[in-house]
């Protein structure tokens, strides 16, 4: 066998329709996040735990003890992306959350220094919900974590807060745009964020 044919055999087929539905809001794509992320450092995730089955994620588990981290913003300050890469190996996707640390403390400026030095992965909700909210949550940063990439502060600008970015490592993107989080249930899930993902 040719190493074309090889090739042809390991790529992949559409398999669905891209369909616009005017009829079912639910399924229409929405802008924006809700006002609340939650940060855990890769490091705390128990992978033995957490099952992945395609773009949907579910029992994700931090390790004994550990913690996530909650991240607050008003309007629209907080944003995820994702951007498609092509490698010379696998295409993969780069993530970034763009948020802000709104104060000047001494304590903000440890979180500063700490988002500097760790890697992470984000969880947030979306305006977007889907049918029976089950598409609420997305999880940014699973296979390969987010760094800061940028960091910025000004005391004339952006009401004095540090702006920074999480962002995939170059060559070192995710195999989706982003991953559906989901346990069961919108409620399920919730409780599970709202009490950040702590073991």
């Amino acid at each position: 066998m040719s190493d074309l044919n090889t090739m042809s055999d390991c790529l992949k087929k559409l398999t669905q329709n891209i369909t616009y539905d005017s009829c079912t809001p639910a399924l229409r794509a929405k802008t924006g996040l809700e006002t609340k992320a939650v940060i855990i450092n890769r490091s705390d995730l128990d992978f033995t735990a957490i099952t992945e089955s395609g773009a949907t994620v579910t029992n994700l588990s931090l390790m004994s003890g550990a913690t996530g981290y909650s991240i607050n913003w008003v309007k629209q300050l907080g944003n995820t992306a994702s951007a498609y890469s092509v490698n010379d190996g696998l295409d993969t996707y780069n993530h970034s959350f763009i948020c802000r640390v709104f104060g000047q403390s001494a304590s903000d400026a440890e979180i500063i220094k700490e988002l500097g030095e760790g890697e992470f992965l984000v969880v947030v909700e979306t305006k977007f919900k889907g049918v029976d909210q089950k598409d609420a949550y997305k999880i940014f940063g699973l296979e390969s974590g987010l760094k800061k990439s940028e960091g910025t502060f000004s005391s004339i600008e952006n009401d004095g807060s540090y702006v920074f970015t999480l962002s995939s490592v170059e060559g070192f993107g995710e195999s989706y745009p982003y991953k559906v989080y989901l346990e069961t249930d919108y409620t399920t899930t919730k409780t599970k964020f709202d009490a950040l993902f702590a073991s």
